[in-house]
């Protein structure tokens, strides 16, 4: 990129005009890069829809292995018995048949709704990204009685983030947030909450008696995430499996927002 630039830069001297600078941005997650995974339903994908009236239909407990890679050995199978079944491959054509609103101009079915949703972020400026991220996860929400929980990072956790100090603080990245979600849903506000996360799960990742998050009950069904955060997500199914035993959600993930990964990161670099 900086050659790229460099040689931009001197036909540009050479016409007359201002240099530009390059940009550096992080690289492709390597979430983009998942498949396989019958929790994981990409939302930009055509089929998106009748994956998740698949999941609905047979049940978080009815699912194939959350790492498709534990597919390859019966040890697997057998050390991971709740994670692995024979999902029925059946296509329902009932999610095709009528809407309950708009995700990015496709079509939301009834039965790709959710009663309790989870999503989580730094929230860091509320770029596109992040209004992208929470609109599709109020457009997942049922509408009648769903509930949405917006998880914000707390400052301590950012610490090691790049240009951490160009972070606004939690309490002006919550005002945001619900500025955000008041003006997108004014309907939605009493079944919307938010609240500082201060472990990498967030409320989702807690036992069913925990105390860590006063007044929430981790009975989500579905979690909004993008690429950048589907590694941790897929963590999260594992470890509700595994260690809480629950049932894994349903990540519903949104590609990456920007074609060249503009990320918060990227823009705090600007903002420096």
């Amino acid at each position: 990129l900086d050659a790229h630039v460099r040689a931009v830069n001197a036909e540009r001297e050479r016409k007359g005009l201002g240099t530009v600078v390059a940009l550096h941005v992080d690289d492709w997650p390597d979430g983009a890069e998942v498949t396989g995974d019958p929790n994981v339903v990409f939302l930009e994908d055509e089929d998106a829809f009748e994956k998740v009236a698949r999941i609905q239909r047979y049940g978080n407990s009815d699912r194939l292995s959350i790492d498709e890679a534990d597919c390859d050995s019966n040890d697997n199978q057998n050390n991971h018995p709740k994670l692995i079944s024979n999902m029925p491959r059946q296509q329902t054509s009932q999610t095709k048949l009528s809407t309950a609103g708009l995700m990015g101009g496709t079509p939301i079915p009834p039965s790709s709704l959710y009663t309790s949703v989870a999503v989580g972020g730094t929230f860091d400026g509320m770029h596109y990204g992040h209004r992208k991220l929470l609109t599709l996860a109020i457009s997942s929400v049922q509408p009648i009685n769903g509930r949405l929980l917006i998880g914000v990072t707390k400052d301590e956790m950012l610490t090691h983030k790049a240009f951490a100090d160009r972070i606004p603080p939690l309490r002006q990245r919550i005002d945001g947030v619900l500025d955000f979600i008041g003006n997108l849903a004014p309907g939605m506000k009493n079944r919307v909450r938010c609240v500082p996360i201060e472990d990498e799960y967030g409320p989702p990742g807690q036992g069913v008696d925990s105390n860590a998050y006063p007044g929430l009950k981790n009975d989500f069904d579905a979690l909004v995430l993008s690429h950048e955060t589907l590694r941790t997500g897929r963590k999260l199914n594992r470890y509700r499996v595994e260690v809480l035993g629950l049932a894994p959600l349903t990540l519903l993930c949104t590609q990456r927002t920007e074609p060249h990964g503009m990320s918060s990161t990227a823009l705090r670099r600007m903002r420096r």
